[in-house]
């Protein structure tokens, strides 16, 4: 049995990937990174309008039901109003519990609101998924800047 030494052990390993953001790609970076941020706070705020109206238009929510539905939502304004790509992360998470609950809805009873409320919901997904990638990149983009200034 042979053993690797330690300069060996490095040279089995594979290269981390250097990312190189030029001050170009910022530009598009910053873009896309406040459209992300924009689209997912309009959505953000359009579902739980959606979960809000629910809750008046329909007799048969009851006041537990509308709290449930956005107490989960609600845990993410802090994250949101001070961006960090945690936040948009873990609210992916939680909208796959939403996803969960709709979809059967929705493929049992084809009522407008919860079309809306799944398209919402995948909405906000998609745009919270890019956003906290985005939100990565600026930052190491922000901290490649300072570290070299």
């Amino acid at each position: 049995m042979t053993q690797h030494t330690d300069e060996q052990q490095h040279t089995d390993e594979k290269p981390k990937k250097v990312i190189v953001i030029t001050d170009a790609d910022s530009v598009l970076l910053h873009k896309k990174l406040r459209l992300g941020q924009l689209v997912c706070n309009l959505s953000y705020v359009s579902l739980l309008v959606v979960f809000t109206l629910n809750y008046f238009i329909n007799d048969n929510v009851k006041l537990v039901t509308w709290i449930v539905s956005m107490f989960p939502l609600l845990i993410f304004i802090p994250g949101l109003l001070k961006p960090k790509h945690r936040t948009y992360s873990w609210m992916c998470f939680v909208l796959l519990m939403y996803f969960l609950f709709l979809i059967p809805l929705l493929m049992s009873n084809w009522h407008w609101g919860y079309w809306l409320m799944t398209s919402l919901v995948t909405l906000l997904f998609i745009a919270a998924m890019m956003t906290s990638r985005w939100l990565q990149y600026w930052n190491y983009y922000l901290s490649t800047k300072t570290n070299h200034s």
